[in-house]
């Protein structure tokens, strides 16, 4: 399940904020999927975040007006940097449920008031990619 998949993205980004060294991590979290489909997802959807981390950053920053970068939890940062990949990058997932599997991130591993965060910079970053 796609999910699964976007959780153990969002475990690995998360993780190399505190410990950038551990590249055998992401194999050992891509373990748990079931299936060559999802481990497939994951690796592509941690490539786009990856190739596009910078450009993401300075979006975020850009959507979220009243917020410093550095001053936004970290938990939010990677779901809404996952959700920013999914929507460009793989349009077959319809944009509602993009948001939604990222605003999912953010209520089980983030604050109260992270998903109404998540949801509303990623809304506008879809708003900007139809234009």
């Amino acid at each position: 399940m796609r999910s699964s998949a976007r959780e153990t993205v969002f475990k690995f980004i998360f993780s190399k904020l505190f410990n950038p060294d551990d590249e055998g991590l992401f194999d050992v979290l891509c373990s748990s999927l079931e299936n060559d489909d999802d481990k497939r997802f994951a690796a592509d959807l941690l490539g786009f975040v990856a190739e596009n981390d910078k450009r993401y950053e300075d979006k975020i920053t850009a959507l979220s007006s009243n917020f410093r970068f550095n001053r936004i939890f970290k938990t939010d940062v990677c779901a809404i940097k996952i959700g920013m990949a999914e929507l460009e990058n793989f349009t077959e997932t319809p944009v509602a449920v993009a948001i939604d599997e990222a605003v999912k991130l953010s209520v089980k591993y983030s604050t109260e008031k992270s998903p109404d965060f998540v949801n509303g910079v990623l809304a506008a970053f879809a708003k900007e990619l139809i234009r």
